[in-house]
């Protein structure tokens, strides 16, 4: 296997590795549990807010697809800081962890934070314990490598974020044997989106389709909706030399989430690719690292 599709497996399995210490080590991945079946991670009570004044949906074809390729860059870059928090932990580098401490990863000013805390029933709603900033270049040009940092933080952003992943790990994950999901938070303006990605086996083996959202208020506390059904489920497979591959979208118009996450990771491997719906091919280059589009 060559360096580069090495990269590339990594990017696409990490998310099996993240989804057993999504809470860690509040759901007791930690310690020994004398053969018991560990309790499920409950968020203290906060009250909760009001629902949010949603943000206009865009109308464009490009407006709409920035939407959809910010969240898929945005999940990458989450499983990317969950990997990298996990790996500093297990390595001894974030000092001593408590049992009863959530882990969730934030995006803040751009960079990345992997954070342990402790949430609390009174506002902003966690006490941040440890922070690892995913701050230095890493071996691909959209990856960086990780510090231990005391700079100041958003703790609401924090609290929120770890609490509406409490309710996505206690959901039933969507799938049907293909792949294993893992649930991932964003934060957005007015509230925080729960999205539950596959995760691929192989270079030659990725998952893509069995995208499932669930919406909840920004504090992590109410659910305001989710997803009534999920795009189909299908393997492609990658290939790892060549000048470019194209991938068949399920889609009309916008690609799926999980199928412009692949063309993110893909692009770390071969110099162009092309995510094609039934209305327009989306053609992203390794030089540009940009979007162009082509009306079919």
């Amino acid at each position: 296997m060559t360096s580069a599709a090495r990269r590339l497996f990594e990017a696409l399995a990490l998310s099996v590795a993240c989804a057993a210490v999504s809470v860690l080590p509040a759901q007791a991945t930690g310690g020994s549990t004398g053969g018991a079946k560990p309790k499920a991670a409950t968020a203290p009570k906060m009250p909760a807010q009001k629902l949010p004044d949603f943000t206009k949906v865009p109308t464009t074809f490009e407006g709409l697809f920035a939407e959809r390729e910010s969240r898929a860059v945005d999940v990458i870059g989450y499983l990317r800081c969950l990997e990298a928090t996990v790996n500093a932990l297990r390595a001894g580098a974030l000092g001593g962890v408590e049992r009863g401490w959530s882990l969730t990863c934030i995006k803040q000013k751009n960079e990345w934070r992997g954070i342990f805390g402790e949430l609390t029933d009174t506002p902003p709603g966690m006490q941040v314990k440890v922070q690892f900033a995913l701050r230095n270049p890493g071996p691909t040009p959209d990856s960086r490598s990780g510090i231990v940092v005391r700079d100041p933080v958003d703790t609401v952003l924090a609290s929120g974020t770890a609490r509406a992943l409490l309710r996505g790990l206690a959901a039933t994950a969507p799938g049907n044997g293909l792949g294993q999901f893992v649930p991932v938070t964003l934060a957005q303006k007015n509230f925080t989106e729960v999205w539950f990605v596959p995760s691929a086996n192989s270079p030659e083996r990725a998952v893509v389709g069995g995208d499932s959202l669930i919406q909840m208020s920004s504090d992590g506390m109410r659910e305001l909706g989710h997803a009534s059904s999920t795009p189909k489920m299908r393997v492609v497979s990658i290939p790892v030399g060549g000048s470019t591959y194209t991938l068949e979208s399920s889609e009309v118009r916008i690609p799926l989430l999980t199928e412009l996450m692949l063309a993110r990771l893909a692009i770390d491997v071969l110099p162009e690719v092309r995510v094609r719906t039934r209305e327009y091919d989306a053609i992203l280059t390794r030089s540009t690292r940009k979007w162009t589009f082509v009306k079919r």
